[in-house]
């Protein structure tokens, strides 16, 4: 048997579960359930006591190849506890998966890249990510391997800081991401008081770029009946987004905050265009959500989201709102691009799954205790 630990302190915080925390929930179930084929034993690391009932953690309960190693104190806990506990877990990796590891590290470490946004993108658009900047770097140069959640990420880190990392693209969970019933969709838009929508999946930040891709649809609505949603929690970007609804009150669209995860593949299959005009993402996992409920997709042909979608998309210039605006307008008129993009994001989404995801992780995982 082999023991390998996982930071997983991000499933206690009190956050919606987006990112980051999206990506360990997912990965962590998919290494569980391989677990007892690979005579693996996983060890997650908590810095404080978890809440057995959380929903995050529904399968990842202790047993025989899932532990939970859980600080016995916090102070000093990320400076010497977490190595010395290592040691006594007799652990032969351990896998920070956001950017921030301990500074005793005593077993090879494994760190997730997500991206590098505060070094490729300006200060204004970066500023909460140049907040956790210093830990970032220290992270990835003292990790014995750089696990990268896109090409895109993997090119960041080689051009900005001169390391190689693997790729091991996320996945999209087909057994909860497929298209709703008509029931389901028809009451989500009766809930939602619109006919047509569009929508758009993501925290209000600046890099998501959801004033350009309200500024965009302004400029279409007269010739579409569709309003525009946006959904995700606040960001960096949620002023400018709330200023400019408060001063175009004109515009047909709508905020309505984070969404919960089971609200989603409804949410998604009312939709006619999921649009993700981002100026930079680090993997982009709601156009292949959309994609998996058969909703044809608009976004950048830039950073990760060109990567991720593929022939399977529409992709415009994010920097340039006209471009925006045409290729709403074009996707919103055209059925028959609808139907063609429909078929080929489905096929798109079945790519990417959490369990091949898990069993390149695991492959990482052996090279190291080789």
């Amino acid at each position: 048997m082999w023991r390998v630990g996982i930071e997983a302190s991000g499933l206690i915080a009190r956050k919606a579960l987006t990112g980051v925390r999206r990506y360990l929930v997912c990965l962590l179930e998919a290494l569980a359930a391989q677990a007892p084929a690979e005579n693996l034993q996983l060890y997650l690391y908590f810095i404080s006591p978890p809440r057995r009932d959380a929903p995050e953690l529904a399968n990842l309960q202790p047993n025989q190849w899932l532990r939970w190693r859980v600080a016995p104190f916090e102070r000093g806990w990320w400076r010497i506890g977490m190595g010395a506990a290592m040691l006594l877990d007799r652990l032969q990796v351990f896998h920070f998966a956001a950017p921030h590891m301990a500074h005793f590290c005593p077993v090879p470490a494994v760190v997730t890249v997500h991206d590098l946004a505060a070094l490729s993108l300006p200060p204004e658009q970066t500023a909460k990510e140049r907040l956790y900047l210093k830990d970032t770097l220290y992270a990835f140069r003292h990790a014995a391997r750089l696990i990268a959640v896109s090409q895109n990420a993997a090119d960041e880190v080689k051009r900005h800081l001169g390391l190689n990392a693997t790729v091991i693209y996320e996945g999209v969970d087909a057994h909860s991401f497929q298209p709703a019933s008509e029931a389901e969709t028809a009451a989500l838009r009766a809930q939602l008081d619109v006919e047509r929508y569009v929508l758009c999946v993501g925290t209000l930040q600046q890099r998501k770029n959801q004033v350009g891709l309200l500024r965009a649809f302004a400029q279409i609505q007269e010739r579409v009946p569709h309003t525009l949603i946006l959904a995700g929690g606040e960001g960096s970007g949620a002023e400018a987004v709330k200023a400019y609804l408060a001063a175009h009150p004109h515009v047909r669209a709508k905020w309505i905050g984070y969404v919960p995860e089971a609200q989603l593949p409804a949410l998604y299959s009312g939709a006619d265009s999921l649009a993700l005009p981002s100026f930079w993402e680090g993997f982009g996992l709601p156009v292949l959500e959309a994609m998996a409920c058969g909703v044809p997709v608009l976004t950048s042909n830039v950073s990760s989201l060109a990567e991720i979608a593929g022939d399977a998309a529409l992709l415009i210039d994010p920097h340039d709102e006209s471009a925006l605006a045409e290729g709403l307008l074009r996707l919103l008129s055209d059925s028959a691009l609808r139907e063609q993009l429909k078929a080929a994001g489905r096929a798109r989404a079945a790519q990417f799954t959490w369990q091949q995801a898990a069993q390149q992780t695991l492959a990482v995982y052996r090279e190291l205790v080789k």
